[in-house]
């Protein structure tokens, strides 16, 4: 699968439907210049809009969901995923909740990636990416801090 092709598409299915979204992870840090490889696709959205979102998705193959998650720090998210052949492909509805709200509140529009996309904010990703503190997370915040824009 071509994880481009892919992101386009959900964007894409997101704004047709009207549905509020704004990327993290990866493909937030590749907008904001500091793009690296990633294996999925995470999506901050309204818990209310989920079934909106699953509706929107599912014609491009992602189905089935699994059940929620719940960690500690209170993050909720909702995966659903895609299977072509062998290849899998993860889409993460990050659910917004009083911690993400910052997050939500920062999202602006950008023309990035060949197309017209909703992403949170430079200083949301960074500090999301410190809540998480995975090695991976903090090399990220790393680079972010280091083009000191």
């Amino acid at each position: 699968m071509d994880l481009l092709h892919e992101l386009t598409r959900i964007v894409a299915a997101l704004d047709t439907a009207d549905i509020p979204y704004a990327l993290a992870g990866g493909w937030a840090l590749a907008v904001h210049g500091a793009a690296r490889a990633t294996t999925d696709i995470d999506v901050l959205v309204l818990a209310e809009d989920v079934p909106r979102v699953l509706d929107a998705v599912a014609p491009l193959g992602f189905r089935p969901e699994a059940m929620p998650m719940h960690f500690p720090e209170g993050m909720r998210i909702q995966r659903v995923s895609k299977i072509d052949g062998t290849e899998l492909l993860t889409l993460d509805l990050l659910l917004v909740s009083e911690d993400l709200r910052g997050a939500w509140d920062s999202r602006a529009r950008y023309e990035a990636l060949g197309t017209e996309l909703s992403v949170i904010g430079r200083d949301a990703l960074i500090q999301m990416k410190a809540w998480a503190g995975r090695p991976q997370d903090l090399a990220d915040i790393a680079r972010l801090e280091g083009d000191d824009r």
